[in-house]
């Protein structure tokens, strides 16, 4: 969610978060609270990918290729290149570029004077690095290295790395978004396990930090101690989003910090990494005594997330969730359609926090066994209060999994 803090990346009090794809800069990791020390351990024993299934994940990407009749598939640094190859690489002036032929050894472009460092990040060994000196063109040395006539570029990927690929080769650049989609989106028994113990461990560490709020702290406050207990479970690259009051109207948060009084509703959004699988939770509570209206939304958010439970089955349209669930907040009286529930449903999840498929109207995509995403309706009235609650749902042959305790009552946001 690279969500911009206000003092530091645990802040998110002043971030753009869950439902942009942003998340808050992380920071380093703090030194151990005795407070968390019955999370350690949470993350252990479920193993990274391995590189056998990632040979299998390049295997099926060259098969798609070759019925879609494409040369070749590109990818720079980022999430895809950390899927197909475990590679991760920070993106900059200089790119790295991955082809995958729809036949044959892949390629890296690479840096000369980063290729050893490459060569120490591969588990591929069957690879052929090209470098590319500083006055040299990579896209040209990329271009002498494929053949073919129809190359599928990732579509996260800059423009102008899209450009000077077109410039310096012959072929045809068509998006690889379908071919991404079809392998991404449909998670292996692996992939399912980490982010099932990254959400349960996202969520006992909600429950921990929750156990030592107290009046006066602020959304900062809280911040820290999420990020504290989310990192003593042993998740990486933490973020949290904190929101007190009528702070929470706000879905990804504003600029104005605020000191948690009694009557206040709490909401936080958190989420980490386990092996580079993220987590994505929210829940909302209160602090004191809580009123007719913080209940009335309390209880219409969890009636919408009931009611797109019921649709996330296997063959039924990623819209039709994000459609009983405004159903459910305008039965409860908090308007149709955007009035009080102002973003989607939910979103996919896997190695980046947002990423295909989205419950949204207009997405008539199917769901089908293996599909992870959240499930967090909300609602918010401006100056008043703000309520949203998220689970990670993974679509099955038969009822969906949410991973992790559901909130069970406003008084019992932990189940």
């Amino acid at each position: 969610m690279d969500r911009r803090a206000f003092l530091t990346g645990t802040l998110a009090a002043l971030s753009l978060g869950a439902c942009s794809g942003r998340h808050a800069p992380t920071v380093s990791s703090p030194a151990p609270d005795a407070r968390f020390a019955a999370l350690a351990g949470l993350c252990a024993g479920v193993p990274p990918i391995a590189p056998a299934e990632r040979a299998r994940r390049r295997a099926a990407a060259q098969d798609l290729l070759q019925r879609a009749g494409l040369s070749a598939l590109l990818l720079e640094a980022g999430d895809a290149l950390r899927y197909f190859t475990g590679v991760g690489w920070g993106r900059s002036e200089r790119p790295l570029l991955y082809a995958l032929p729809a036949a044959g050894r892949p390629i890296f472009v690479v840096p000369a004077f980063e290729a050893r460092t490459l060569q120490e990040r591969l588990e591929d060994p069957d690879v052929a690095l090209v470098p590319w000196q500083e006055h040299e063109s990579p896209y040209a040395l990329l271009a002498g290295a494929l053949a073919g006539p129809r190359l599928a570029v990732d579509p996260w990927t800059r423009q102008f790395v899209v450009d000077g690929a077109r410039a310096a080769g012959k072929a045809d650049l068509v998006p690889a978004t379908d071919l991404l989609r079809a392998l991404r989106s449909i998670k292996s028994p692996a992939e399912l396990a980490l982010l099932r113990r990254a959400t349960e461990a996202t969520k006992a560490a909600l429950r921990a930090a929750a156990s030592h709020v107290s009046e006066d702290m602020s959304e900062t406050d809280l911040a820290g101690l999420v990020h504290q207990a989310q990192a003593a479970a042993g998740l990486t690259n933490t973020w949290a989003l904190v929101l007190f009051g009528a702070n929470a109207s706000f879905p990804h948060g504003t600029r104005g910090e605020r000191r948690l009084r009694r009557g206040d509703l709490i909401l936080v959004d958190a989420g980490g990494a386990l092996h580079d699988y993220q987590s994505d939770v929210t829940r909302t509570w209160p602090f004191g005594p809580v009123s007719a209206a913080q209940a009335s939304a309390w209880q219409a958010v969890h009636a919408a997330q009931t009611a797109a439970l019921a649709e996330l089955r296997p063959g039924r349209a990623c819209e039709a969730a994000d459609a009983a669930a405004r159903r459910a907040i305008a039965a409860a009286g908090h308007g149709d359609g955007y009035a009080r529930f102002t973003h989607r449903l939910g979103h996919g999840i896997g190695l980046q926090t947002h990423e295909d498929p989205y419950l949204v109207r207009g997405n008539a995509e199917l769901l089908r066994p293996g599909m992870t995403m959240s499930n967090e309706p909300g609602v918010y009235i401006p100056g008043e209060l703000g309520v949203r609650l998220e689970d990670i749902v993974a679509i099955t042959d038969g009822e969906p999994e949410v991973f992790g305790p559901r909130a069970a009552a406003i008084d019992a946001p932990f189940g």
